[in-house]
This record gives C-alpha cells, structure tokens and sequence, in this order.
C-alpha cells in the first residue's frame, strides 16, 4: 500500500483509539455517582467504644458512619475522631471489626495486632483477610 493512503487510516485508527479510551475512562468513573451517598442504607459497620467504663461494642450504619466522620473530619490530625459512644455519650466511638471466626466472635479495633492485617483477631489470631488470600492462590 502507498503512503499517501496509509497515513489517513493511521490517522483514523488513532482518532478511534482516543475515542475508545475516552470511552474506557468515563464509564470507570461512574459520572460521579460515588461517594457517601452511594453505600447502601442497609450496610453496616462496627464500632467500639474505647472508654474502659463503657467499652460497648456495636453496628452502625456505615453510611451514618462516614457522615459523621466527614463532618469532624481534621485535616491537621493524624487519627480519626472518635464518634460519641450512644451508650455512654462520650467522644469515644471508633471503627472496629468482628472477628470471623464464629467460635470467637470478639470485637476489636481495626490494626489491634501490628504490622498485620487489618483484621487480625487478638483473641483467637484469625484473619478473614488472610484466609480469602490463601483460597484465591490454591485455586490459582
């Protein structure tokens, strides 16, 4: 093929090239449906009081919980604010997770074991994350 009819369909693979990465780019994005306001109203979240006269532990909506999170959101704070505790009314309330493991069952701060994951259950040492990696790597 000569160059002079090469170069136009370059040109056009290229243009729709651009055109389908645009394309790509906008759909992951959502056209900005995300945010707080797209967690469902039904999915929750623990926390835990961390006053050791309370030390209540319970499930939140976790809409309700970035809410309130955002709201005392400090930029200049290297921690997330506590939450006020609806047991003992103290700003002592902070995200937690329940430990998988149905013969445990404990609830704990969120990296109460260091240098580990997340989810790394004090009492009893289980990992829900831990145990969904292993699986994904025996099946392959």
């Amino acid at each position: 093929m000569e160059d002079s009819k090469k170069k136009p369909i370059m040109i056009g693979v290229i243009v729709v090239c651009i055109i389908v990465a645009g394309l790509i780019t906008f759909a992951r994005r959502g056209g900005g449906g995300g945010g707080i306001d797209a967690i469902p109203d039904d999915k929750m979240t623990w926390v835990k009081c961390s006053n050791k006269d309370c030390n209540a532990e319970y499930e939140m909506s976790e809409k309700a919980y970035f809410k309130a999170m955002k709201e005392r959101f400090n930029p200049m704070a290297r921690t997330s604010p506590p939450l006020t505790c609806e047991k003992c009314g103290k700003d002592s309330v902070y995200r937690a997770v329940k430990c998988a493991n149905p013969a445990c069952g404990a609830v704990f701060f969120r990296d109460s074991v260091p240098n580990d994951h997340f989810d790394r259950c004090p009492e009893c040492g289980q990992s829900e994350t831990e145990e969904i990696r292993k699986k994904r790597l025996a099946e392959g």
